[in-house]
């Protein structure tokens, strides 16, 4: 039972000291986020927000109708 106890600290300490030593900073590349400091200096209004939304609505169903014809084609 002592000799469980000390595997269980062991493997404990181990995998703490794997943690502290890779870092975990170096998983998350900080400097790739956006800089959100720097925001846009017009906000679009409903009608425009709505034009916008109904052209990506547009773009999309003709790249789904593109993608459809390129697979009928066998591309």
């Amino acid at each position: 039972m002592v000799t469980s106890r000390w595997r269980s600290a062991l493997a404990l300490v181990a995998v703490a000291a794997t943690l502290s030593g890779s870092g975990c900073s170096e998983t998350l590349p900080l400097t790739q986020l956006p800089d959100v400091t720097k925001l846009p200096q017009k906000v679009l209004n409903k009608d425009e927000q709505q034009g916008k939304v109904n052209e990506m609505i547009t773009k999309g169903q003709q790249h789904q109708t593109e993608a459809a014809k390129d697979i009928e084609n066998g591309k």
